[in-house]
């Protein structure tokens, strides 16, 4: 009979990962979290005080000026407590061994190989706007600097994540603002 951890497939592939996998979706859970809180909550109300006081320019620049630093403080919190664990909390760790493998058994590990190929720049402004400078800076780092702190190009991607990042959350809430007063106004006439 054949043990379950050597089983090929799927199931195989989630026995053997079964730890990583219950460390990632720990991880995930607590980001989700912390980003409903921080981007949703804080955020918004955040760009809807500071457009609402200084109009939808300036206050949007206000806005960026407070959050991006905020932003940048929670995720260098973030990655000195990754490095300080040594815990692949995202998986970020697994997923570069998938897109430095060669073959892959099954369709999905096929299939997030292709994706991850299409480049570093989509990855980066993907990674960016949907995930955060934390998160960016944690793909990006090599597998031999993993949770040893923050090389030249590490700092590099960092801080033009935090650049981009934030620059898109000002922008959406400030559109989203915008919108939900323009309706408003319409409505109410």
């Amino acid at each position: 009979m054949e043990s379950p951890v050597s089983r090929p497939g799927l199931v195989g592939w989630l026995n053997r990962h079964k730890q990583r996998i219950g460390a990632i979706a720990l991880g995930h859970t607590a980001k989700k979290a912390e980003e409903v809180l921080l981007d949703w909550l804080i955020y918004g109300a955040v760009v809807v005080w500071a457009t609402s006081t200084w109009g939808p320019i300036k206050g949007s620049l206000v806005a960026f000026a407070i959050m991006a630093p905020f932003s940048a403080l929670m995720c260098l919190l973030y990655l000195r407590l990754y490095d300080w664990a040594k815990v692949d909390w995202f998986g970020f760790e697994l997923i570069k061994e998938m897109r430095d493998e060669e073959s892959h058994e099954h369709w999905f590990g096929h299939l997030l190989h292709r994706l991850i190929r299409l480049g570093s720049i989509p990855a980066f402004v993907v990674l960016s706007i949907h995930m955060d400078p934390f998160m960016t800076t944690v793909y990006f780092r090599h597998k031999h600097l993993q949770y040893q702190g923050l090389t030249r190009k590490d700092w590099a991607i960092f801080w033009g994540s935090v650049l981009l990042s934030n620059g898109y959350w000002t922008l959406r809430w400030t559109v989203i603002y915008g919108v939900v007063l323009f309706l408003w106004n319409l409505l109410s006439a």
